[in-house]
């Protein structure tokens, strides 16, 4: 009986201890084995964001050393289309450039603003087939295929409500080879300028390089990043005594658009 009961007394003690063992690591243990496991997780997390917002980082700082060049090139693109109409700094540089290709700024005129207007490509008409002439498959094919027109590039955000353009015509006084430096030099100037004319209408000699001073006749357009109304409201504003002046000391007609 006494072994029974030391044996019994055993038993309950071990069970005891193992049960004491199991609430321990449910309690005590594996809480903190729980914890250690979210902070290793959330350490984890943390790290990844930080390499974000380094590589965030590295990339601002990249951007912020192109800021001297994005500002000068922005500053380019603000003079070759201004956001107003601006015709006395143009007039200014219409000057410059007749004085270095040596010719003489005769006349200026601008024509009210007109809104832009996207241009529309048409779809290419399918080919017709005659099935009938195949014979003449080998006669075609031998004929040079027509050059093609380069692809138009637009912008959507370009619209008539914020783009404009204005037409301009200039007359100089000079030989044929100094009409076309004028010509190159101001394709080539501060002032987005396209032009649509070149013609001369002076003496008969017009076109001949060695030919006597001549009168020149450029048209084209200049651009502003603003809708028409706005630009002409601009031109209004203008000062109606702005005028190109020639070399000789001669001006023109105004920049007030008549």
């Amino acid at each position: 009986m006494t072994m029974d009961r030391n044996r019994m007394m055993l038993i309950g003690a071990v069970l005891t201890g193992v049960v004491v063992l199991a609430l321990g690591f449910l309690v005590g243990v594996q809480p903190q084995l729980v914890a250690a496991t979210t902070a290793e997780s959330q350490q984890q997390s943390v790290e990844t964001q930080n390499e974000a917002l380094r590589a965030s980082l590295a990339t601002l700082e990249a951007d912020n050393a192109k800021l001297p060049d994005l500002k000068s090139e922005l500053a380019t693109l603000d003079t070759s289309v201004p956001s107003q109409a601006a015709l006395s700094s143009f007039l200014t540089e219409l000057d410059q450039l007749a004085v270095a290709s040596g010719t003489t700024v005769t006349a200026f005129t601008s024509s009210d603003a007109s809104a832009y207007e996207p241009t529309v490509t048409d779809a290419a008409a399918p080919a017709a087939t005659d099935t009938s002439a195949s014979d003449s498959t080998a006669a075609a094919a031998a004929t040079p295929a027509p050059a093609t027109a380069p692809e138009l590039v637009t912008d959507p955000l370009v619209t008539a409500t914020n783009f404009s353009s204005i037409p301009i015509t200039v007359s100089v006084q000079g030989s044929y080879a100094e009409a076309r430096d004028f010509l190159s030099k101001l394709q080539g100037g501060s002032r987005l300028f396209l032009v649509t004319t070149f013609a001369s209408t002076g003496s008969s000699e017009a076109g001949d390089a060695a030919g006597v001073p001549d009168q020149w006749t450029v048209g084209g357009l200049v651009y502003v990043l603003q809708d028409a109304a706005a630009t002409q409201a601009d031109q209004a504003a203008e000062t109606p005594t702005t005028t190109a002046e020639g070399t000789d000391g001669t001006s023109s007609d105004t920049a007030a658009g008549e």
